[in-house]
């Protein structure tokens, strides 16, 4: 009985590190799955995410408060939402050439 009880306990801890350790890799990389290849595309884009949030913040003012690329009518535009005097403004930003999309 105090075997069968070890085995148990010895194939939950066992378990319970393996979930948390999948759990902590996830939690660091934070990809969706749908966004994964983001960043191999990116790579041959012109326009980096940074780049794009200074450009946002250089033609509107105001503070970067969140900024992320995602694929929108077949090609990759960079979210930029900025705060200024209360204010939220999102900017979307070609991913390929720089081009503010819409303010």
């Amino acid at each position: 009985m105090i075997i069968m009880l070890r085995a148990f306990s010895y194939t939950l801890l066992g378990l319970l590190m393996t979930v948390t350790a999948t759990t902590a890799v996830a939690g660091v990389t934070e990809v969706r799955p749908e966004y994964s290849f983001v960043s191999m595309m990116l790579a041959a884009n012109s326009v980096s995410l940074p780049q794009a949030a200074k450009i946002a913040k250089h033609n509107y003012g105001g503070k970067v408060v969140k900024a992320e690329t995602q694929k929108r009518g077949g090609r990759l535009v960079h979210h930029i939402r900025l705060i200024n005097k209360g204010r939220v403004k999102t900017v979307l930003i070609d991913a390929g050439s720089g081009q503010v999309i819409s303010p």
